[in-house]
């Protein structure tokens, strides 16, 4: 009896490790996507406003699906200021996209070399899973 049950406790973690949907899940979304920066300012002068742009781009099978949530937080660095400091899908340029793109409008207000930052939260899914993805991206600008 006592046989049975080890043999039985033996079969269902060979099952559990063996599972299909383990393999299906992305290692942490590392080289399962990039965001693209171009076409964001880079240099612009004291009292310009410029705009940083960022474009989410899933690679296949991946997909960033419509109807999953996108959270951006800016955080400036000195001397420059965005219109707002938070988007979310609903602003994307075109927020049905399964490559949303963002574009986010600030103000320069000090010289210098500057360097702002874009903490991204989103998810990655394919077939039967998602799965959430954080990232920071980094903006720098010149001002004069």
């Amino acid at each position: 009896m006592r046989s049975i049950a080890i043999a039985i406790a033996i079969a269902a973690v060979a099952a559990v490790t063996a599972s299909p949907a383990r393999a299906a899940e992305p290692p942490s979304g590392a080289g399962f996507y990039s965001v693209d920066t171009a076409g964001s300012t880079q240099a612009l002068r004291v009292g310009e406003k410029g705009k940083w742009v960022l474009s989410l781009r899933a690679k296949a099978p991946w997909h960033v699906d419509p109807r999953a949530p996108v959270k951006i937080r800016l955080e400036p660095g000195a001397g420059l200021a965005p219109e707002r400091t938070a988007l979310a899908r609903k602003d994307a340029v075109d927020p049905r996209a399964e490559s949303p793109r963002f574009e986010a409008p600030f103000s320069a207000s000090a010289p210098g070399s500057h360097q702002a930052k874009a903490h991204l939260e989103f998810f990655l899914c394919r077939d039967t899973i998602c799965e959430r993805q954080t990232t920071t991206v980094a903006l720098p600008v010149t001002v004069k």
